[in-house]
């Protein structure tokens, strides 16, 4: 175990998480920790863990209350990044299953509103991201079955969809696995049910990466009987879909990240009038998005007058006259 995540690194954390649970004065490392001192260590964390789950007010929205909570997920952390270091992964994932199971409970008898929580970190929400984070390494470093990670993920998302952390870990595991289908079936469920543009954002995303490992295998001329493996070819237009779709909606429509996302891809595939009137669309949701008029004097050198005529007219400060940028464009 402690090879897999290296030798020196490992037996030092687990000398630093041992002196955790001793709560004596820290001592520098000089060595493997002796078995009998992780022992007495996971006897502590053991002792502590337990006290933790019996605490029925982990969740309450009080300030002690908030504070007793904080600390009880970096005891969780703490626990079971000695169990994994120590023991093994499935010792690990326990910890997190029994904090997890807890934390649900609670989370299910709050009273505050759920669209409050989805974008404010909770107990649950940060548990879950270190649960996935360490499966997710375990299954980097070791062999070991995708279906707990991907629970994980599913679940969670259901609950928080607007955390781009747990999203990001949830693209990287599909991908790789090359199960199309399956995303796309999970982020329409999660996105109808939503009301916010970061599961849309991420299936762009998803979609855009799967697109650049098409693109990347068939350009490879050199295994030509190579093509006939990849299933898709109408990538590029699900992708306008998507993005149609998404600058459509509600949350969509005024987030500027979105619509830079759109006019980036509309100009990588070479349609430059579709590319000018994504601009322009943008401009009446985002008029105040200076980000917007700098990518489109990227993409349209030709029009920039014209586009800093808009700037003027939307009364944004052009800090250099284009006298200036003129002689720098020359030079």
């Amino acid at each position: 175990m402690e090879d897999a995540v290296g030798g020196a690194a490992a037996s030092r954390a687990v000398h630093i998480l041992t002196k955790l649970a001793e709560c004596g004065l820290y001592s520098a490392y000089k060595g493997q920790v002796s078995p009998v001192n992780i022992l007495k260590a996971r006897k502590a964390y053991e002792y502590a863990f337990l006290g933790c789950l019996t605490e029925s007010s982990l969740l309450c929205d009080s300030t002690v209350a908030t504070m007793r909570a904080d600390v009880a997920v970096s005891l969780v952390a703490c626990f079971a990044l000695f169990q994994y270091l120590t023991v093994g992964i499935e010792a690990a994932d326990r910890v997190y299953m029994q904090a997890l199971e807890k934390t649900s409970e609670l989370f299910l008898h709050k009273k505050t509103e759920i669209t409050n929580l989805w974008t404010q970190p909770t107990e649950l929400e940060t548990l879950t991201l270190m649960r996935s984070v360490l499966l997710r390494y375990h299954m980097k470093v070791n062999v070991y079955p995708l279906g707990p990670l991907r629970e994980t993920l599913t679940s969670a998302l259901k609950l928080f969809p607007g955390n781009h952390s747990l999203w990001r870990l949830y693209v990287q595991t599909e991908n790789k696995y090359h199960n199309a289908s399956r995303a796309r079936r999970f982020f329409d469920s999660v996105t109808r049910n939503a009301d916010m543009i970061t599961p849309q954002l991420f299936a762009i995303y998803a979609e855009q990466k799967r697109k650049e490992l098409v693109d990347s295998v068939q350009s490879r001329v050199d295994i030509g009987g190579v093509y006939s493996t990849i299933p898709e070819s109408g990538l590029s237009n699900r992708i306008r879909v998507l993005f149609e779709h998404a600058v459509q909606s509600d949350n969509g429509a005024h987030c500027p990240l979105l619509w830079r996302m759109y006019l980036h891809f509309l100009v990588s595939q070479g349609n430059r009038e579709r590319s000018r009137g994504a601009f322009y669309k943008a401009l009446q949701d985002c008029p105040w998005v200076k980000g917007l008029y700098m990518d489109a004097i990227e993409y349209f050198p030709d029009h920039m007058q014209e586009i800093m005529d808009l700037m003027t007219e939307k009364e944004l400060r052009v800090r250099v006259p284009l006298e200036e940028l003129d002689i720098l464009l020359e030079d």
